[in-house]
């Protein structure tokens, strides 16, 4: 028998060669120059039929660099690809691609420091069943961003009067405020056939124009996508009649986008997948969203405004589900977004019918998870229980068959325990990726910072968290989001939390949470977290950890520093809140 040195040497040695293979590759790759193809910088014209004529070629090479000269290139929904998509956590629909790079392969895609501007409904970048594909050295912005802003002159009980800027054109119907792109201006009613087009905003939440970061302690005005009533005051000014709205003089207040049609960057069932120094000032939707997709690296990216906006991406920068191998983000800059720098977590079904001992049908919960699908013969699923998170069992998928976006009949390779019933739920035991969090700067953003829902080895350090909630959230439930999650080893040291919790978004600092609504004596959802050499500088009296049905954590070593950014609010009885938890090493002087 050969020793285990033997094998140790030769899979490094394999690794070695695999990695010379790749970068060989990508150093020959042919270099596709999109000027060739009419394409050229700084002109309003559009790019899109170059840049997919140019992507045409690239895929009848084996390796190929697309490369921009530097400057800025305009794209449009005219020649754009349809293809119609569902996307996890976003809205599903048919979509209209600029970049469409499907089944491709050791493509770079080269900016050289170039601005890529998008205008009206357009998905910019399509990454599917593609592997070693690189984005770098560009910036993606939209001419005619997917939000709205509006600047505070008065705020009065139930009214407020709002300065809107010329960048968020607008117009009253019937003392009805639309947002549109300023393309028609009259007031004339509208056919279904009109080609008008309608900035929907679903909520309003109030910025501080200074700080640019949401404003100390306010929460979101959900309107349920019933624009508002409004008097004209002429001007571009108007007033806003919203029960409970208030605000500081100065302040902005952004009409949050009405849905998350518009990700900059959809990756799905591909592999491989690098950003370097991409620059995302704005997205109708995520930043990147990635799905059943094996590595992903983020390095040296920002997540920022362009100049005189607040808002960069309107949900999350970035986002993965159900993805596998390793998710790396690096030296970078995440602000302004209107939700989390990241969430990382699987899904989960719920079990709707029983039909033999064996066989199930299953439906996707989440109207933004609906046709996700992960549920394939040979998959190794978990069997838990929807309210308690428990799980009871697991099995392999002998047959799969695929209902319609929502619904999926699945035969077991096991019959179900006899505790899992209709209403319970599936999720899938996949080879969960491995995280590494480092060297980033989170901050201004609404809501939390990092939702951390993976089950792989993951490492958050040498972060710096400025946020309005939470800095970083474990969660995961089967009965609301139907989000996977449950982390079994996760460490976070050597960062600062720099005045967190100055919003509504949170309980703790570091808040370990859970969907677990029974069997809370017993249900222990994420384990094995280690927080040790970070620094918290707080405002107050604060949690600065919350810990639900959870087991073996480990905290050491973090010093608290004081200061007055905000005003003092909080009184929390101490640092930390325990319950229904075991095994909790926590020494703090």
């Amino acid at each position: 028998m050969k020793s285990t040195s033997f094998f140790k040497k030769n899979a490094c040695n394999l690794a070695l060669i695999c990695g010379l293979i790749l970068t060989s590759a990508l150093s020959a790759q042919k270099k596709i120059y999109v000027k060739d193809f009419g394409v050229e910088s700084s002109q309003l014209a559009d790019a899109t039929p170059g840049v997919i004529a140019a992507l045409k070629t690239c895929d009848r090479n084996s390796s190929a660099e697309l490369i921009f000269e530097t400057g800025e290139y305009h794209f449009y929904p005219d020649r754009g690809v349809d293809r119609y998509c569902f996307v996890s956590n976003n809205d599903e629909g048919l979509k209209r691609i600029i970049f469409p790079i499907e089944q491709m392969k050791n493509l770079t895609v080269n900016g050289q420091g170039s601005l890529f501007v998008f205008h009206g409904f357009v998905n910019p970048f399509l990454v599917e069943k593609s592997s070693n594909i690189i984005f770098k050295n560009f910036s993606v912005d939209c001419a005619r961003p997917f939000h709205s802003e509006g600047i505070i002159i008065a705020s009065n009980k139930n009214e407020m009067d709002l300065e809107i800027p010329e960048q968020f054109p607008y117009k009253i119907v019937n003392d009805i405020l639309v947002f549109t792109d300023n393309k028609n201006t009259s007031d004339e009613l509208k056919t279904t056939v009109s080609k008008e087009v309608i900035y929907n905003y679903g909520s309003l939440l109030e910025f501080d124009t200074h700080k640019r970061e949401t404003a100390f302690m306010v929460h979101d005005y959900y309107i349920n996508s019933i624009p508002l009533t409004v008097k004209d005051l002429g001007e571009r000014k108007v007033r806003i009649f919203l029960n409970g709205i208030n605000g500081t003089v100065g302040n902005t207040m952004v009409f949050a986008a009405g849905h998350r049609n518009y990700p900059s960057f959809i990756l799905s069932d591909s592999k491989d997948v690098r950003f370097e120094n991409i620059t995302i000032h704005h997205s109708g939707g995520m930043g990147i969203i990635g799905q059943r997709t094996h590595n992903v690296t983020v390095e040296s990216c920002q997540f920022i405004p362009s100049e005189g906006r607040m808002i960069s991406c309107t949900a999350d920068a970035t986002h993965f589900t159900n993805c596998t191998g390793k998710i790396e983000l690096s030296n970078n800059v995440f602000m302004n977004q209107m939700d989390d720098a990241t969430n990382i977590h699987g899904i989960y079904v719920q079990i709707v019918e029983k039909v033999a001992p064996n066989e199930i049908y299953v439906r996707l919960k989440h109207a933004q998870q609906l046709g996700f699908d992960f549920l394939k013969k040979g998959s190794e699923v978990e069997l838990v229980k929807g309210k308690s998170l428990i799980t009871k069992g697991s099995a392999e998928v002998l047959e799969a068959e695929r209902i319609n976006k929502e619904i999926t009949r699945i035969k077991l390779s096991k019959n179900l325990p006899d505790n899992i019933l209709v209403g319970d739920a599936v999720g899938e035991l996949y080879d969960f990726a491995e995280i590494h969090i480092h060297h980033n700067y989170i901050g201004k953003n609404r809501a939390r910072g990092m939702l951390l829902n993976c089950r792989g080895k993951t490492v958050v350090e040498n972060n710096t968290f400025h946020t309005a909630g939470a800095a970083i959230l474990f969660e995961g439930d089967a009965n609301y989001w139907f989000e996977q999650g449950g982390v079994g080893d996760c460490t976070i040291r050597n960062n600062v939390f720099d005045n967190c919790l100055f919003g509504t978004w949170g309980k703790a600092v570091l808040d370990v949470a859970a969907g677990i609504l029974e069997d809370k004596e017993e249900s222990r959802y994420n384990k094995n977290i280690k927080i040790y050499d970070n620094t918290f500088r707080i405002f107050d009296d604060v949690y600065l950890l919350h810990a639900y049905g959870m087991s073996g954590l480990k905290w050491n070593g973090n010093k608290i520093e004081r200061s007055n950014a905000y005003p003092a609010i909080h009184k929390a009885p101490s640092f930390f809140k325990i319950e229904h938890c075991d095994d909790m090493e926590i020494n703090q002087e």
